[in-house]
């Protein structure tokens, strides 16, 4: 590690159960007192997304999040960073998953970052291969962890040749050779972000540990309680609301719309 500060970056996201009324079609029912329309619920789910920052030789930690698609929410973690310290001459370490262009709007907005795959990302990847290759559960963890050491120690070329050959080996099974060559592709996209061994001796984390306790932390133990449903439109504010307790901004938020209100 050089040494220039380093900030650590991690983006994931979780659904949230919302729920909007409209009335019911095909029926002539109305409610008994007031003879309004009968209505029902419209069940979906939203994608929240939180990320966090902090300086990597620091605990405390900036969050950010909201139902919006990624370079909303990445523009609003790079705000973050700046805010605490982060310049462009800062060494950057992002850690995510592989979700489809979540890499790449994190390498975009910070052009400094290394971007490293969530490894329990990777795992699951493998063993839900080696499902659809006809591994019994018992043995799978004797096929996945083996080339997970490879990965790890930097020779993912050495598995993606690996699963090329067992494509073609098993051309006559569409799932088996689907999923293969799924997990080749995935292994080429991120083939920059899996030397775990080499991250890990420079102090990187290999995990988005953190920001899935902060999943459960922040909005989940709010938004996901047993039963709960929520408008489309309350989210983003009870979500505004967690993250400035979280980033222990309460108190001055507060303050700040007090003196507003009494200075209008």
């Amino acid at each position: 590690m050089n040494s220039v500060k380093n900030y650590q970056k991690k983006l994931d996201g979780c659904e949230i159960r919302t729920a909007e009324m409209h009335e019911a079609e095909d029926s002539d029912e109305r409610t008994p007192v007031y003879n309004n329309p009968i209505k029902e619920k419209d069940i979906k789910w939203r994608d929240v997304r939180i990320g966090l920052a902090r300086p990597s030789e620091q605990k405390d930690k900036i969050f950010v999040g909201k139902t919006d698609s990624y370079p909303e929410v990445v523009s609003q973690l790079h705000s973050a960073s700046e805010l605490i310290g982060m310049t462009s001459e800062s060494e950057v370490v992002g850690v995510a998953d592989g979700a489809n262009g979540l890499s790449e709007e994190l390498k975009r907005q910070f052009p400094n970052m290394i971007f490293i795959l969530d490894k329990s990302h990777l795992r699951d990847h493998l063993y839900d291969t080696a499902e659809k290759m006809g591994i019994s559960k018992e043995e799978r963890a004797k096929w996945v962890e083996p080339r997970i050491r490879i990965i790890s120690n930097g020779e993912v070329g050495k598995i993606i040749e690996e699963l090329e050959e067992l494509q073609i080996k098993n051309e006559d099974n569409e799932k088996s050779h689907e999923r293969l060559k799924r997990l080749t592709g995935y292994l080429n996209r991120f083939c920059d972000a899996l030397y775990f061994d080499s991250f890990k001796e420079n102090g990187y984390p290999v995990g988005s540990g953190e920001i899935e306790s902060a999943h459960k932390s922040v909005p989940q133990k709010r938004l996901k309680i047993p039963g709960a449903t929520w408008n489309p439109n309350s989210i983003d504010p009870m979500l505004a609301l967690r993250i400035l307790r979280a980033d222990d901004w309460w108190d001055d938020f507060w303050n700040q719309r007090t003196e507003k209100l009494l200075a209008a």
